[in-house]
């Protein structure tokens, strides 16, 4: 099977053992917020950095892409924090994480990607559609917008998210797909927050993905 971890690491530096044990576990390809890299950053060595295109150099939103993995980079004109790649695992996933605002950016992001697509992030929206307790006004939007579009949130209903000063839960991050692929793939939060204060969420393809890739790793 493939797997693709996704996860608001909360700082790349302060965290990067963390990540690699989640590595270990052969993830295809890493979808990642707050990165927050810095100058002279040490980067896993079998993994291909990518970083939203004209954005900053600390990497709001980032892809790691494992070596040996056939990937394109998508160019994207979008004000969102995004990066995008097409990989290829028989079928074609398109892996964007972003934090989304308004619903013209959405729609101007999603119209850039064609089918089957997968977008991770934490999108910062609240909802008992995908397991929060509350709804808010971009929970609204974001239901909205996927059933305008016909596109299916993956979320099995688990927090994602832990208030540092309240413990107080919620499920924010998300993960959004096209119709033909959703049957394809089972979604799971970690059980433990890894020194972040958002749990990684794995996502596991059937072996009808498989890449047939080398998965031998060195730190």
């Amino acid at each position: 099977m493939d797997n693709v971890v996704q996860w608001n690491i909360r700082g790349f530096r302060g965290n990067f053992e963390e990540l690699k044990l989640l590595l270990n576990r052969w993830q295809s390809a890493v979808a990642l917020q707050e990165c927050r890299l810095g100058e002279g950053q040490v980067l896993p060595r079998v993994y291909t950095l990518l970083l939203p295109q004209g954005g900053s150099s600390g990497g709001e939103a980032a892809l790691l892409i494992r070596n040996g993995t056939r990937f394109s980079e998508i160019d994207l004109k979008t004000s969102l924090h995004v990066a995008a790649a097409a990989i290829s695992l028989e079928k074609t996933l398109y892996l964007p994480p972003n934090s989304p605002v308004l619903k013209l950016s959405l729609a101007e992001l999603f119209e850039q990607l064609p089918r089957p697509f997968l977008v991770l992030g934490d999108f910062k929206a609240h909802s008992p559609a995908w397991g929060d307790s509350r709804r808010d006004g971009r929970g609204r939007m974001l239901e909205e917008f996927t059933a305008e579009n016909d596109l299916i949130i993956l979320n099995s209903g688990e927090q994602t998210y832990v208030h540092s000063a309240y413990h107080s839960t919620s499920a924010i991050d998300l993960a959004v797909a096209s119709p033909s692929i959703a049957a394809e793939c089972s979604w799971a939060a970690h059980s433990d927050l890894c020194g972040s204060d958002h749990f990684p969420i794995f996502l596991t393809w059937s072996s009808n993905f498989s890449s047939n890739v080398n998965t031998s790793f060195n730190f």
